[in-house]
């Protein structure tokens, strides 16, 4: 387990609930200063799906844990951490908020235009939160609106656990000569 990722989940864990809405857990006020959480995966690790369903719980990330169990992604999930962004800003991980929000875009359908900008936002607020700023939460915000939309189809776009897997590349096969 790697100390950072622990730290960062026990520091990350109260914003990331917080934006959750509906999801959020709600603790017994005996239980509020437990902290019981798990290290994230490291960057591009893939993660099984019972650790998956740990993660949801840790989160309060409910709904997206049903969706999940119910229809698992073909692909296995990996995070890639802020796609084309640092994981860190100004020495504060944001891998976490990243990682939730990879785990959403993973597991999500095509089509789903409203989810998407609910988990864009939920990153924004996630992003905003931990860095105390609107400034890099805006602008990542507006990142993942413009790179993450599934028609670009790249590794880290909405539904990139659901496409089909491309297929196997063949060698290029020789030209018949003509006599």
């Amino acid at each position: 387990m790697k100390p950072l990722l622990f730290a960062a989940m026990v520091v990350f864990v109260p914003f990331l609930s917080g934006s959750k809405g509906a999801e959020t857990p709600r603790a017994s006020p005996s239980a509020q200063n437990v902290v019981v959480a798990i290290a994230l995966p490291a960057v591009n690790e893939p993660v099984d799906l019972p650790t998956i369903k740990k993660i949801c719980a840790q989160f309060g990330l409910h709904a997206l844990w049903a969706k999940i169990e119910r229809d698992p992604p073909s692909l296995p999930f990996k995070s890639d951490g802020c796609s084309a962004w640092p994981d860190e800003w100004q020495g504060v991980s944001l891998y976490p908020a990243a990682f939730v929000h990879d785990l959403k875009y993973w597991a999500g359908y095509p089509g789903e235009h409203v989810e998407r900008l609910v988990a864009d936002a939920e990153l924004m607020i996630d992003v905003a939160r931990v860095l105390k700023s609107t400034v890099v939460a805006e602008t990542m915000f507006k990142g993942v609106r413009l790179g993450g939309t599934e028609y670009f189809r790249a590794p880290f776009s909405w539904g990139f656990g659901r496409r089909p897997a491309a297929p196997a590349s063949q060698p290029p096969q020789p030209t018949p000569r003509v006599r």
